[in-house]
């Protein structure tokens, strides 16, 4: 009988393979549920966010760490951590390389990341098909909109008519939608990259921008939500092959105007991944039993009334898909033709005309910071509170005129502060 399995045996022969026999009649029994809560017992949970601490799809996994606990074995405590960067690249890569393996923790990625590899290789470390998920809190519906008084109110105006949108980069779904649209549906959208997202609803409020094109229902909902409420934006299309339940009859979807054969499969891959609009994962080679404890935990707790209440409070949008669906939708989306999937990934790459860099106007002023709260800082000018984003590498801190990082800043500095406006990203902040 090989002992090689068993570490530390190495005594006597008769022990060594009784504990072997031991060992074999063990392992042919499931792990117990008693099994997994002595595991999670007095144990802290950690659910990583991909994704901008303050952001909507952050907010989903604060609202499961807060109800998820009471049906894992053994109730662990449950807390949100931060790891962002490509839109959960960099927590899907952390969790598929460094990440602990055991079941202590799971993450929420952007709902493209996990077919990521397969479409857009570059700076991907992982396998979506091995990756071990969790299940979806929500499906994702993108929708394109203008602001009330824009000229272009339908999508057949857009058709006709010059559209400028606002987008936070060149690879965002807000310019990658409507490069798509001018594309295989002959609309005329001009693209602006350069804008934070919060950046991008003030900008068409003041007429900068006609709109945004690319954005979620449910995002949006969470946001701006008096922008649907009191009729401030023009819903034109949704980006999908079948409509919303609250938008069904009312806004049209991409899929019905787009005839050629190619680009309705490369659509099929874009709005597949939409699916599992809200996905959490964990690592490869987590244990099958607490696999399956944390999975009936999550839809558990999907389910439940207090949960729903709170999802409802925070404006979140609950329509759950489980992890094995999620498994099997991945691995489908996995069998489409590399090549198809990699004229999909073109599109994120500028056109040659109708794209443009946002031309940002810096302006600087003396304020009291009021509060720094996550990656902002809060300051009040003209009797208006305002915020200015941060960004480690992008901000110059200065204090006493020794250079410092972001975390430095505090309440009650008095800082030159180098912004293009409200909700903007700081370039440079001088404090005294």
């Amino acid at each position: 009988m090989k002992m090689n399995c068993i570490t530390g045996l190495r005594g006597a022969t008769i022990c060594a393979a009784a504990m072997a026999g031991v060992m074999v009649a063990a392992s042919a029994v499931p792990a117990s549920a008693d099994d997994v809560a002595d595991f999670y017992k007095d144990k802290v949970l950690t659910i990583w966010s991909g994704l901008t601490p303050g952001g909507s799809y952050t907010a989903y996994a604060q609202v499961l760490k807060d109800h998820m606990g009471k049906y894992v074995p053994g109730n662990p405590t449950i807390i949100v951590g931060s790891r962002t960067g490509g839109s959960g690249r960099v927590l899907a890569n952390w969790m598929y390389n460094v990440g602990p393996r055991d079941g202590s923790m799971f993450g929420l990625i952007h709902e493209r990341m996990g077919l990521e590899p397969h479409v857009y290789p570059k700076g991907t470390k992982f396998d979506g098909r091995e990756m071990t998920w969790i299940g979806s809190m929500a499906k994702q519906k993108s929708v394109c909109f203008t602001w009330k008084d824009s000229k272009v109110k339908t999508f057949e105006q857009a058709q006709k008519t010059e559209t400028i949108v606002g987008a936070s980069s060149t690879t965002s779904t807000g310019a990658v939608m409507p490069r798509m649209l001018n594309a295989m549906a002959g609309t005329r959208f001009r693209i602006i990259s350069g804008y934070d997202p919060a950046e991008v609803f003030l900008a068409m409020e003041r007429g900068e921008l006609d709109g945004l094109c690319g954005y979620g229902w449910s995002s949006l909902k969470i946001a701006r939500p008096d922008f649907i409420k009191d009729k401030k934006v023009n819903l034109l299309l949704q980006f999908s092959d079948r409509s919303h339940k609250e938008l069904d009859g009312k806004v049209p979807v991409m899929m019905d105007y787009i005839t050629n054969p190619r680009d309705r499969q490369m659509l099929k891959i874009v709005f597949g991944t939409q699916e599992m609009g809200r996905p959490f994962a964990g690592p490869p080679e987590m244990p099958k039993a607490r696999v399956a404890a944390l999975r009936k935990a999550f839809m558990q707790t999907l389910e439940d009334p207090e949960f729903l209440k709170d999802a409802e409070k925070r404006r979140l949008e609950i329509d759950p898909i489980s992890g094995e669906e999620v498994e099997a939708l991945v691995k489908e989306l996995y069998d489409t033709p590399v090549e198809l999937a990699r004229l999909t990934a073109g599109y994120r790459k500028p056109a040659k005309v109708g794209e443009s860099k946002r031309k940002i106007t810096w302006k600087t002023v003396s304020v009291s910071l009021k509060e720094k709260k996550g990656r902002y800082v809060y300051f009040t000018v003209g009797g208006e509170e305002h915020r200015a984003k941060l960004h480690r590498k992008r901000t110059d801190v200065t204090i006493a005129g020794k250079k410092e990082k972001t975390a430095a800043l505090k309440a009650g500095l008095q800082c030159d502060v180098t912004y293009p406006g409200h909700h903007g990203l700081a370039k440079a902040i001088d404090c005294r």
